[in-house]
């Protein structure tokens, strides 16, 4: 009887040794949701200090450009939404899909000049160049660490 229980002991303690192990590599743990707010938070926060914003020109900016990149990201979620779509079997969907590409990018751009015009009023033009630089540097950085941390995208 001692013997089997302390077989048993040993097996349980094995198991949860293991479990402990796996925890530890990160399998089976879930990544914490991506918070859009937190990352507007530490982009402005980035942009503020590389860009050397005031905190009024930082003040009137924001809004505006936050505004902007939501815009944006419709328009983009939009083409990405008709590039993914199943249906390419359809001749005349292709081509539709591809009409509204062509439109939405049109108005992307269209969107472009608007609110660069509506940024260029509240900073100078050279800190709105200077800050789209930023921006796009600091996306690009994300993205290594991303792919560093979990490596490319598609593989497991």
């Amino acid at each position: 009887m001692k013997k089997i229980l302390l077989i048993c002991t040993l097996f349980a303690v094995a198991i949860f040794s293991h479990a402990q192990e796996v925890e530890g590599r990160g399998e089976g743990e879930r990544r914490p949701r991506f918070s859009q707010h937190e990352f507007r938070q530490r982009m402005q926060d980035f942009i503020t200090k590389e860009a050397n914003l005031t905190h009024d020109e930082a003040k009137v900016f924001f809004p505006v450009f936050n505004e902007y990149k939501n815009e944006q990201r419709k328009i983009n979620m939009e083409i990405h939404a008709l590039k993914r779509s199943k249906n390419v079997n359809e001749e005349t969907n292709f081509e539709e899909r591809l009409m509204k590409i062509a439109k939405l990018n049109t108005e992307l751009a269209a969107l472009d000049s608007v609110y660069y015009k509506k940024l260029c009023k509240l900073i100078s033009a050279e800190k709105l160049f200077k800050i789209l630089n930023i921006e796009d540097r600091m996306h690009r950085h994300m993205l290594q660490n991303y792919n560093r941390q979990h490596g490319p995208r598609g593989k497991k």
